[in-house]
């Protein structure tokens, strides 16, 4: 049965068309060909949560919110979209396609995975596959992992996991900032590696920001529990989050600390001082709603700002708008910006901030010239 037919048969099927004579052949197939129920169970279950209207305020179906406001199109492992997030229109032609798009790319992986599976090369099949998602500045992506966990990843950010990544311990390496809302399996711990933490869950929802060029590193938990530890620090007790708590880690004092450490000067006390300060947690109010937080309202399709430098802010809006903003005066670089941006191109933005402080700018491509008034 050809690709393309399969396709429709799937979507037909999930969105109420599809007729018992194309039920009974999708059936036929799919008896025939049992590798690919695989994939079929991700599509359903894909669409079995975004058809679901449950409260927001309900956490247990943060998850199910997120996915009847997001784009519809979901692929496994490396087939992702590039789009910002949008509200999902419910009617019969559109659910057709939204499944067909989504069917057509976990059936070509599928198509993959067998062909790989079936390699008369025995050295090449057991070579560890590296699996690299990329989200480019200005974009953001969404994906389902091989054990069914979603993911999505903000602006400038790269996940990567490899072949090996369900058969023991489900773990993936995070350069950036993504959310994860992880299916339970005890027996198959969830870990997150970043450059200075590593966070190990069982089954929960949070969100992780580790950008190379910042000086923290974020875990805020929405649900569940996650474990956090230093690397390269294996005698340091652990650290336990729970729901609305925010880790944020130092990597500019783990640095200094380390270095002191490799060069023997440890004095005592003011070592053990700045070993304290790598790591601080916070807990978040209970009563405002994820897409209004700063840590998770990308998902929403909003860039939220509370105190922020210019300077701190325009390192934001490069990702999310894809542009270089460079500063000719340290003043303005310092001026504080509260606010969020959602619908604003780069143009209406910049006008929105001259409303707050005064500045003069000049735009000439992705590139920003930020000057003095």
């Amino acid at each position: 049965m050809a690709t393309q037919r399969i396709t429709e048969l799937f979507a037909k099927k999930l969105s109420g068309e599809a007729t018992v004579e194309e039920l009974l052949e999708l059936d036929a197939y799919l008896k025939n060909n049992p590798e690919e129920e695989y994939f079929q169970e991700i599509v359903q279950g894909w669409w079995a949560a975004g058809n679901n209207n449950d409260d927001t305020e309900n956490k247990e179906d943060h998850f199910r919110y997120i996915l009847q406001h997001s784009n519809a199109s979901e692929y496994e492992g490396q087939n992702i979209i590039e789009s910002p997030v949008i509200p999902i229109k419910r009617n019969r032609a559109w659910m057709r396609i939204a499944v067909a798009a989504i069917a057509t790319g976990i059936i070509v992986f599928g198509a993959w995975k067998l062909f790989s599976a079936n390699s008369k090369d025995p050295i090449a099949s057991k070579q560890v596959q590296e699996n690299e998602i990329v989200s480019k500045p200005g974009t953001k992506s969404k994906l389902i992992l091989p054990d069914g966990t979603k993911v999505w990843l903000n602006s400038d950010s790269k996940l990567i996991y490899n072949s090996s990544f369900n058969d023991s311990v489900r773990e993936v390496s995070l350069e950036g900032e993504a959310y994860f809302d992880v299916v339970k399996n005890a027996k198959k711990p969830f870990i997150v590696h970043t450059t200075g933490i590593n966070i190990k869950v069982l089954g929960t929802a949070f969100n992780v920001k580790s950008y190379p060029r910042e000086e923290t590193i974020e875990a805020t938990l929405v649900r569940g529990l996650i474990e956090v530890e230093k690397i390269n620090e294996p005698k340091s007790s652990k650290i336990i989050l729970h729901p609305n708590e925010k880790l944020v880690f130092n990597k500019q004092i783990h640095k200094i600390s380390a270095t002191e450490t490799n060069s023997g000067n440890q004095s005592g006390s003011a070592n053990n001082s700045t070993l304290s300060q790598r790591i601080s947690i916070s807990s978040l109010p209970i009563t405002v709603k994820d897409s209004n937080r700063i840590e998770t309202s990308w998902i929403y399709g909003r860039l939220l700002f509370e105190g922020d430098t210019f300077k701190e802010l325009a390192a934001k809006m490069e990702r999310w708008y894809n542009v270089k903003i460079t500063f000719t005066d340290n003043k303005v670089a310092n001026y504080r910006y509260g606010g969020s941006f959602e619908n604003e191109n780069i143009e209406e933005a910049m006008q929105f901030l001259q409303m707050i402080h005064p500045f003069a700018y000049k735009i000439n491509g992705n590139e920003i010239l930020i000057e003095k008034k």
